[in-house]
């Protein structure tokens, strides 16, 4: 890899990542996964470390690692590490090769690894190192989240990225090339026929390009090594490294969403890996998040619902009349009495989490009609299924953010830190929230140390220093005009923030 130092990749926050998140996913397919409150992670290509420094800081009792060649990127991640006084995190400056050898002791394993957009960006000397990392360094029951461009998809993406990287040949300035590329793409597309199956395909690669984060934009199109496979080639590089595919990192990711009924039972029918990688044809996949282990491990054929026993669940949904309306844009229904009850809970606990333990017996006490067997079968089939197209998120391990505003609200030092350096914040739920200037300034306040009446203060400071605030279409100028405009915003204020799963109690 090159340019990293010069051009430094954004420090992503990346959510399936979490250890509960994979234990729970692990789970459900027979691997009974490590504990995410007491493991150990190495993240490969850790980048600045701020992936890694989230989990170090969400879970104080596990042990993280990570490497990366970029040197500055490791100095910037250790200066975050020493600030935040974190003891459970180590970033080391290395080559991935270096980390392909047998381990002398257990502390040289890890429960978890993560190679997240690495795998498809490297020679092939290096993805075979990380998969020789994955077989070596996992522990008995471990688990290794591998991320990859993939076909069929990223045909369409390899044709934009060949026209701008033609066009941009020569220039050595990385933001002098990213420009002229996409000016090319741009003409290309202007000139092309209008609803055309070119024309529609390059607006659709032009429209991802300015949505992205334009450092990853250059790092993706213009390194020179990158790779997508097929998702049965990956699957074969694994076993080749005795490694197994477990299944995709992200909920609902193999659901048979817009696919006939007849065609979802011809696939259901197939193998694991063929299964795979038919619905990638479905869907023109083009990146996965794929999870393995140990060929060693015997895997379920199918998913072990039972496990949800032991998982604790939460949902972004919203219902109304028993119809359920996901964040991620699905939907489904919920007929049964006692099911509509549960993610009514649910989704009223939302950001917090609740065991199915205590669920059940949350809905219990409502009716003595759900205190039976049958009812409590039925419950947790229904959870399963809203699991399984991701209407319900479980996890492995609990989130429990303060949902109440307090006399002194307190937002983790991690987010504080992070508002004082950019736009964006982690969450206890590990994923990252973009804020607006005057939201992150209320996080860098919020202390636990200051009462409302400070808060209002410094708001209405930073507000009559910054040229006001923005209320419908005026702008608010003057403290004895934002003084008050600040007093009546700041319950509500501090209410999004716990919404978002940002005050720790």
């Amino acid at each position: 890899m090159s340019n990293y130092d010069e051009v430094p990749y954004p420090d992503f926050i990346h959510p399936v990542t979490h250890p509960g998140n994979i234990a729970a996913i692990a789970r459900l397919n027979g691997l009974d996964a490590v504990p995410p409150e007491s493991c150990r992670v190495l993240e490969l290509a850790c980048g600045p470390g701020g992936n890694l420094i989230s989990l170090a800081s969400l879970l104080p009792n596990s042990q993280f690692e990570g490497v990366d060649l970029a040197a500055g990127h490791i100095k910037t991640g250790n200066a975050v590490i020493a600030k935040l006084g974190l003891n459970n995190i180590q970033l080391k400056h290395g080559n991935i090769e270096d980390w392909a050898v047998e381990p002398q002791t257990d502390d040289e394993r890890f429960d978890y690894i993560i190679a997240h957009g690495v795998y498809s960006w490297v020679p092939d000397a290096v993805r075979q190192s990380i998969l020789a990392i994955c077989q070596m360094r996992l522990s008995e029951r471990g688990v290794a989240l591998i991320s990859y461009n993939t076909y069929p998809g990223w045909h369409q993406r390899e044709m934009a990225r060949d026209i701008m990287r033609y066009h941009a040949e020569g220039i050595d300035d990385p933001l002098t090339r990213l420009r002229h590329g996409k000016a090319l793409l741009s003409s290309v597309m202007q000139n092309v026929p209008q609803g055309s199956a070119y024309r529609l395909s390059l607006e659709e690669e032009l429209k991802a390009l300015e949505q992205a984060n334009q450092a990853y934009v250059f790092h993706e199109q213009f390194e020179d090594t990158n790779e997508p496979r097929y998702f049965h080639q990956f699957a074969a590089e694994a076993s080749s490294h005795l490694l197994q595919y477990i299944a995709e990192a992200e909920w609902g990711d193999t659901t048979y969403e817009y696919v006939r009924p007849d065609v979802a039972r011809a696939l259901a029918s197939l193998p694991k890996t063929r299964r795979a990688q038919t619905l990638d044809y479905f869907r023109r996949r083009t990146f996965r998040q794929t999870l393995v282990c140990h060929e060693s491990v015997t895997l379920s054929e199918t998913l072990q619902s039972s496990e949800i026993e032991t998982m604790h669940l939460a949902s972004t949904s919203t219902m109304q009349d028993g119809q359920l309306t996901g964040s991620n844009g699905l939907s489904g229904s919920v007929g049964h009495p006692v099911t509509q009850i549960a993610m009514q809970r649910l989704i009223e606990l939302y950001p917090r989490t609740i065991s199915f333990e205590e669920l059940c017996h949350e809905v219990k006490s409502t009716s003595p009609d759900f205190d039976t067997p049958e009812a409590m079968d039925d419950l947790k089939a229904d959870l399963f299924e809203l699991v399984c197209v991701g209407l319900v998120t479980v996890s492995a391990s609990s989130v429990q953010p303060c949902c109440t505003v307090s006399t002194r609200p307190h937002v983790a030092e991690l987010a504080r830190e992070q508002a004082r350096t950019g736009e964006t914040v982690t969450n206890l739920w590990h994923q990252p929230i973009r804020l607006d200037d005057v939201t992150a300034h209320l996080v860098r306040c919020c202390d636990g140390k200051t009462d409302h009446a400070g808060l209002i203060e410094q708001m209405t400071q930073y507000a009559m220093a910054n040229g006001g605030l923005v209320e419908g279409d005026q702008v608010v100028t003057g403290e004895e005009r934002l003084r008050p405009l600040v007093s009546i915003k700041m319950q509500a204020n501090l209410q999004r923030l716990a919404g978002m799963a940002l005050l720790i109690a």
